[in-house]
This record gives structure tokens, C-alpha cells and sequence, in this order.
């Protein structure tokens, strides 16, 4: 049997620890299924096994959900850091501002692109190395990536964008 998984020490919980949730997953699906085999040998108990695979697509859409979880997540905690892109949502790191997504996945729309991605990189914090500083009209900062900085060159009047010295994103 596998060994549940083990909480994380701060409140936060890790992708491993979804990770591994999604590994009970996997095994109770293969339990259940043994179970509704078991029960489908005898012809007394066939009739009762119908509920199971219910039962295991449910649980393989638990696991499925957990894993794209503990990979939002791990795309979360990368642009926590400091020499990451500080806009909250993502962008197409060519072209810019120029995402649309559904169904959990994302994709540029510039006809020159083709680049797709199979999360809702859209709907997720930016993962994109910061390049530049940018400075409003307020004298609000943030540090942005090629494609956020397009974005702002090109809606953000009065911005100043100043690029980040090649070890700035070291800093």
C-alpha cells in the first residue's frame, strides 16, 4: 500500500506533495480495478461491478487534476523569484500580449508564432526571466520580460523601460 502523502511543514503545500497525492491516485485506481475484475470472475457478483468504472474515471480525474495542480504550482513558486517577470499572468514571449486559452491550455495568436503550450499559461504568473525595468507615470516599478515589456511599449503611455544589465538577474 502506498504511504499517504506526508503534509508539508509550512502551510504551503509542495508540488510533491500533490505529486504524490496523485500517485495515491493512481494506485486506488489500480485497487478498484482489481476489485471490479474480482467481482466480474464470478458470475454471482458480475452484476454488481457496474458502479466501478465510474468510479475509477472518477478517480483518474482527481489524479489528472492533481497533477496539473502540483504543475501550476511549480510554475508559481518559479516566478516568486526575484530575477523572474513580476506580472501576474503570461504572455507570449515573442509577441507579447497576444494570448488566448481554453481548456486549460494557451496559445499566440500572432499568424507568424505556432507556439502553443498545454497550460493555462494565460491564466498563470509570468515564468519569464526579467529583462527590463519599468517605470509608470506614478513612479511605480516592475521588472518585466521581453514580452510584458512589448506589451507596455506599446500600451502604457508615459512608461520609462530601462533593460537590466545582464547580471541584474543575478542580483
Amino acid at each position: 500500500m502506498t504511504e499517504p502523502a506526508k503534509p508539508a511543514e509550512s502551510g504551503e503545500p509542495t508540488p510533491a506533495e500533490l505529486r504524490a497525492l496523485m500517485a495515491e491516485a493512481t494506485a486506488l485506481q489500480g485497487r478498484i480495478t482489481d476489485v471490479q475484475k474480482r467481482l466480474r470472475a464470478s458470475e454471482e457478483t458480475r452484476h454488481t461491478a457496474f458502479r466501478l468504472d465510474d468510479a475509477v474515471g472518477w478517480v483518474a480525474q482527481a489524479g489528472q487534476a492533481l497533477g496539473e495542480t502540483a504543475s501550476d504550482l511549480a510554475r508559481t513558486r518559479v516566478a516568486r523569484d526575484p530575477k523572474m517577470c513580476d506580472v501576474p499572468w503570461g504572455v507570449c514571449p515573442d509577441h507579447g500580449n497576444t494570448l488566448r486559452g481554453s481548456g486549460g491550455r494557451a496559445w499566440c495568436t500572432d499568424p507568424t508564432c505556432g507556439r502553443s503550450w498545454d497550460y493555462d499559461r494565460l491564466g498563470n504568473a509570468c515564468g519569464e526571466p526579467a529583462t527590463h525595468t519599468v517605470t509608470d507615470a506614478e513612479g511605480g516599478t516592475m521588472r518585466t520580460c521581453d514580452g510584458h515589456t512589448k506589451d507596455v511599449a506599446n500600451r502604457l503611455d508615459g512608461a520609462v523601460i530601462t533593460a537590466l544589465s545582464p547580471d541584474a538577474g543575478n542580483a
